[in-house]
């Protein structure tokens, strides 16, 4: 059991690496060995620190750390009872932002291969320690974590302060310079970068590392930044290098299937997952990626057991995504499982209350919900929640995912015996608006299995789209631009298709100089793009608030927005 709650300390209250600042300190002991885990706690309150707090199990350490704040974290590499290890309990942390800045984390392990060593790398460990191992060297290694954090402190703080373009600026003078920590300050710059959506110059800037010193997570850089750039079979390529050189390295599979899934490839893409989770088996994250992949391709019986045990490793962690549950929930219905439905529903609703304003987790609530009143007989409750989803298929925010779920749920109700009115229509304008390449417009039938009228319905839509955005990006390389831009305007803002928003921009682009009022079609269009562009409606697998694979933790640039002042 862990021992009581450790008092949160104000993050950044001042620069990390002084040693009368380590008495000050909050300390989490995780091991399971009950006799390692005192002498180890033992030797922190030796060295002066006064609050200790341990935990026996991975999924304890988890919960610790999702509530409290701790300045040091010294954790054990095996967990053999578990199946886990504590290099798996930091990839997730690392991958959710569950570690703020500050907090050192060591890892303390038996072995000290070249993969070992490099894994813990790789995950940003502050420190890799041998057992055995003397009280002095733990101390030793505690403090230089510290040091080497107070030297990145500037850039966190100005991160902190809302200021990310300064904290850029620094980070690329101290590349530039060679200052201590430059590698961490170049990749911290390129994230920056990402985050700002200046992918060109966070491709520029990975590379340079990658020049200098090459590391895996610099040319996995490269490929996020093509293929959040627009350039997925750039990304491919870069990708298919990494693996030739690392072939261990997850993080490079989970980057190659979402890329593929991009491109259509999706038997590809599960199989990259799919290495992906076997060289981390308790990662709950890609256990989650490979369900939904899998669940969306039709392979429900394979995507059941990796959602059902991901839900088992990690229900009660923020790195769980509800995603999972409604998923299960579906498929629960479809195999007529009343109690697991609730049970999925329950879980849904939990977790709602304690986000009232998230609209992802508001959606999730309000489709399960609507199998909940089906089968409990309430049909005309089940009818006005379908139709309200329906309501919101307009919606910017109204993504790929929430598209293959309406889907899902329509085709079951449906095969069920519950007639909505316009369904059709519903389905039809789901088609035209995601359908931006054939191999979507199989991901949306395969969604919509159930019932194959409307799977049907969602392959016609998807080739007389096609039609219309290739009829028209020839008409305009015919000689007729204006004409061209205006068909692909009334088409993009009839369907909100991505494909046709793209085309459009990419006429006004080429054409410019030909079109009158060229300002105006760019104001139009533009608008157009920031809320149903192509970086809006990629398939991404999963929340796209979690830390992407290779990712690291900007503290405030990747912390979820406020609710409006009125809606708190």
């Amino acid at each position: 059991m862990a021992t009581a709650p450790t008092p949160t300390r104000p993050a950044h209250a001042g620069p990390p690496g002084l040693s009368s600042d380590l008495r000050k300190a909050a300390a989490l002991v995780v091991d399971g060995n009950p006799t390692t885990r005192m002498t180890l706690a033992g030797q922190l309150r030796t060295m002066g620190l006064t609050s200790v707090s341990q935990a026996s199990r991975i999924a304890e350490a988890r919960r610790e750390l999702e509530r409290h704040q701790f300045d040091v974290v010294v954790c054990g590499d095996s967990f053999p009872k578990e199946g886990g290890s504590g290099q798996e309990l930091l990839d997730d942390l690392r991958r959710s932002g569950l570690l703020p800045y500050a907090t050192v984390f060591i890892l303390l392990t038996t072995e000290a291969t070249y993969l070992k060593v490099a894994e813990a790398a790789e995950s940003s460990v502050d420190s890799y320690i041998v057992r055995p191992y003397s009280a002095g060297s733990l101390v030793d290694r505690i403090e230089q974590a510290r040091q080497r954090k107070a030297a990145l402190y500037d850039i966190y703080r100005a991160l902190e302060a809302g200021r990310p373009d300064d904290a850029l600026a620094l980070c690329r003078q101290r590349f530039e310079q060679r200052g201590p920590q430059w590698l961490q300050a170049a990749r911290l710059g390129a994230e920056i970068l990402l985050r700002l959506e200046r992918f060109g110059e966070a491709a520029a800037l990975f590379q340079q590392v990658w020049d200098s010193e090459p590391r895996p997570w610099a040319l996995l850089g490269v490929a996020r930044a093509q293929l959040d750039g627009g350039a997925p079979h750039e990304a491919q390529a870069t990708l298919t290098a990494l693996i030739e050189a690392e072939p261990d390295y997850p993080d490079a599979y989970d980057v190659l299937g979402r890329v593929q899934t991009e491109l259509g490839h999706f038997q590809a893409a599960l199989e990259n997952l799919e290495k992906a989770v076997e060289l981390t088996p308790m990662a709950i994250g890609r256990q989650q990626r490979l369900g939904m992949l899998a669940y969306f391709c039709g392979n429900r019986d394979k995507a059941r057991e990796l959602l059902e045990r991901s839900t088992y490793l990690g229900l009660d962690s923020k790195m769980f995504d509800s995603e999972g549950l409604v998923l299960l929930a579906l498929s629960a219905f479809e195999h007529a499982q009343p109690a697991q439905v609730e049970r999925h529903l329950g879980e849904l609703r939990k977790r709602l209350r304690q986000q009232p304003h998230d609209v992802r987790l508001q959606r999730f609530v309000d489709a399960v919900g609507v199998l909940s009143h089906l089968q409990q007989g309430h049909t005309e409750k089940a009818a006005n929640q379908a139709a309200s989803l329906c309501r919101q298929t307009g919606a910017p925010d109204f993504d790929m995912e929430a598209a293959c779920n309406l889907l899902t749920l329509l085709s079951l109700v449906q095969r069920r015996g519950l007639a909505l009115p316009d369904d059709r229509a519903v389905v039809e304008q789901l088609g035209r608006r995601f359908a931006t390449s054939k191999a979507m417009g199989e991901l949306l039938a395969n969604a919509a299995h159930a019932h194959t009228a409307y799977a049907d319905l969602l392959r016609t839509s998807q080739d007389e789209m096609v039609q219309l955005i290739e009829r028209a990006v020839r008409r305009a390389s015919q000689g007729e631009p204006e004409p061209a831009l205006q068909d692909l305007a009334r088409t993009a803002q009839a369907t909100l298709n991505a494909r046709a928003v793209e085309s459009a921009w990419l006429v006004l682009q080429r054409y410019r100089a030909q079109l009158p009022q060229a300002d105006a079609w760019q104001q139009r269009i533009g608008a157009l793009r920031t809320d149903y562009g192509t970086a809006r409606n990629k398939p991404a697998l999963g929340d796209r608030r979690l830390r992407p694979s290779g990712g690291v933790n900007l503290g405030p640039l990747d912390r979820p927005a406020s609710p409006p002042a009125d809606e708190a």
